[in-house]
């Protein structure tokens, strides 16, 4: 990852309110995505970004000729944040019978980021700008801030993944020489790590590594796969629920490169993240508490992510 990156496990190591900080390692082991991405924080609700259009136009000339005139362009847009939270509140029975306070808050806190860690993991790929939510990466790289190619060979009904698809989704980065991550389900895993270790002859691509929590994870040719899970529901995040072609049986698989000048992750009021225990309140027999945040998504580069997509189960 790119020097000067903050990641938000990072961020949260220089906190002091356990209650706090133990959301947000929460969240951070339950999604691959709020571990990996670097925190970019705003004080507003906004962020100007300004991205290279058009360049100007060079040319040779005669002498005592002159040159038309010509001059470059950018291009200018906005990346955002919303507001992402909810309120947990423990009925004074389960605090009173159950066992310690503040094991029974922890708990109820824990179940809270783990459904908020897979609130964002879907958002992050098929949330649409609409119902208060942030722009995925679904929409924004259908609106040109990412690129896209097909499975087998960019078939048009989708096909079996190969090992040429990775290496072409690969190169379209064209930034730096590797992604930092894979974002896959479980079955691309699979397929991934099979065509890996038998593909080529003498030689495995697959490799083992760790996360910032020393579990491992596997490598593809040096870059780590990360597993995308369920969403709140319980369903997959990046099922085979997608269409391409004449095809409606297909998933996506995603290469990203990391750094506040590629994929990151926005966070508004400062990069508050608000934990709040109020005790027991009047209004009802029970504590209350809220954890609230602002984030957002932002693709400042246009070689910063890649969807590989139209792979089927087969």
């Amino acid at each position: 990852m790119p020097s000067g990156s903050l990641t938000l496990l990072e961020a949260a190591k220089s906190g002091s309110d356990l209650l706090h900080d133990g959301v947000v390692e929460t969240l951070i082991q339950e999604s691959p995505i709020l571990e990996m991405l670097p925190v970019v924080t705003i004080k507003g609700n906004a962020i100007k970004h300004r991205v290279e259009g058009d360049l100007p136009a060079p040319a040779y000339r005669q002498v005592n000729a002159t040159y038309s005139r010509s001059w470059g362009s950018d291009l200018e847009h906005y990346w955002g944040v919303t507001i992402l939270g909810g309120e947990v509140f423990i009925d004074n029975f389960i605090i009173n019978t159950m066992g310690n306070e503040w094991d029974e808050k922890a708990r109820q806190y824990a179940k809270f980021a783990k459904a908020m860690s897979r609130t964002f993991d879907a958002d992050f790929f098929d949330a649409d700008g609409t119902s208060n939510k942030f722009k995925g990466v679904n929409s924004l790289i259908t609106e040109g801030f990412g690129l896209t190619v097909g499975a087998a060979a960019n078939t048009a009904n989708g096909g079996t993944l190969t090992l040429d698809d990775l290496d072409i989704a690969i190169d379209l980065l064209r930034d730096q020489s590797m992604p930092d991550a894979m974002l896959l389900n479980r079955t691309h895993r699979r397929k991934v790590t099979a065509l890996g270790r038998t593909s080529v002859s003498g030689v495995s691509l697959i490799d083992v590594g760790d996360d910032k929590f020393g579990r491992k994870v596997n490598m593809y040719n040096g870059i780590p796969m990360r597993i995308i899970g369920d969403n709140i529901t319980g369903t997959a995040i990046l099922g085979y629920d997608e269409t391409r072609g004449s095809s409606s049986v297909c998933s996506s698989l995603y290469f990203v490169a990391l750094g506040e000048d590629k994929t990151s992750l926005l966070l508004g009021a400062g990069g508050s993240f608000s934990v709040k225990d109020f005790g027991e309140t009047q209004a009802a027999p029970g504590h209350l508490g809220r954890v609230e945040c602002y984030p957002g998504i932002a693709l400042w580069s246009q070689y910063s992510i890649v969807r590989l997509q139209g792979i089927t189960n087969t």
